[in-house]
């Protein structure tokens, strides 16, 4: 048993190149076991999953599937909400610059991970899409690389429309690019089993990490009512709508727009021709995701409850 599991992280590891994943926006320098070991490569392809020793649990996020409000539980249980909060309002700052280069985050690397539970929170490819495009116009934010060879620099002054998301995406490698419309599919899911995977496009995160406490024997939490979960829900997308008696597929949205409303509805971006399209570009996360159990219907998308409660579009 203990062979079948050190082969599957040798092939993991081999194959998916982990050692460079994402290596442009690895600001932080490594743990001394992120490139020794091959358990270590496949734990530093980012974004880098969060892990509580003490109570065996390996928490895998994905950018723009409320990875806010999972990092808000998180801290909470690893005991560091506190200082987080006094670090920064915005938990990722915290992530980022202390937790990762905790010594408890470093020495973890070392770990035998075979008995951690896995907790994976993932979101519909086609609605993290939608979500991943809003992003990008809010921010004006696409590679260097990508502003040079596709032209996208008066982004923040002329917009973008979703089928010029898409056009940037098809020139992109995905496994590489930016995390926030990357593939969410991590190389760890090849090594350990998932315990518990949630999508927070069909279920509610809140209920389902309450599950997550249950079956770990940790304190349930109330986030629905925590003061640092409301003071950051301001960072959902626009209430307001954006009317439209046709598809907006190939209207052109600016920054203004992204920021502060009117905003369109999903169904208005995700016109067949979008959902063929985003069907090729995230084939690896449909297939590891969106069995026949948990597709969502074509004519629909995420649930507006699910919206209600989530820390970032």
């Amino acid at each position: 048993m203990a062979n079948d599991f050190f082969n599957k992280v040798d092939k993991a590891a081999r194959t998916l190149r982990t050692g460079i994943r994402w290596a442009k926006y690895n600001k932080m320098s490594p743990p001394p076991g992120a490139f020794t070991s091959e358990m270590g490569r496949l734990l530093w392809a980012a974004p880098q999953p969060l892990i509580d020793p003490d109570k065996k649990m390996l928490v895998v996020f994905s950018q723009k599937a409320a990875c806010t409000n999972v990092l808000v539980w998180f801290f909470h249980h690893l005991g560091h909400a506190k200082a987080a909060r006094e670090y920064h309002y915005w938990p990722h700052e915290y992530r980022n610059y202390v937790y990762y280069f905790s010594e408890l985050y470093r020495k973890a690397y070392d770990l035998d991970f075979s008995a951690f539970k896995v907790i994976r929170i993932i979101r519909d490819p086609y609605d993290r899409a939608v979500s991943s495009f809003r992003h990008v116009v809010r921010f004006g934010l696409v590679d260097d690389t990508l502003v040079k060879t596709l032209r996208y620099r008066t982004i923040a002054s002329k917009g973008m429309s979703f089928s010029e998301f898409l056009d940037l995406l098809e020139e992109t490698d995905l496994t590489t690019c930016n995390p926030h419309y990357c593939l969410q599919r991590h190389p760890i899911e090849d090594v350990l089993p998932v315990h518990h995977l949630i999508n927070v496009s069909t279920e509610n995160l809140f209920t389902r990490l309450n599950d997550v406490e249950a079956d770990l024997g940790l304190d349930r939490t109330d986030l629905a009512n925590s003061s640092w979960i409301k003071r950051l829900r301001h960072h959902n997308r626009p209430g307001k709508e954006l009317d439209a008696e046709s598809d907006l597929y190939a209207v052109r949205l600016t920054q203004d727009q992204a920021r502060n409303g009117p905003w369109p509805d999903y169904e208005a971006l995700l016109t067949p021709k979008a959902r063929e399209r985003i069907a090729r570009l995230y084939a690896v996360d449909i297939k590891a995701y969106l069995t026949p159990k948990t597709e969502l219907p074509k004519t629909s998308i995420a649930t507006k409850p699910v919206e209600i409660t989530s820390a970032a579009d």
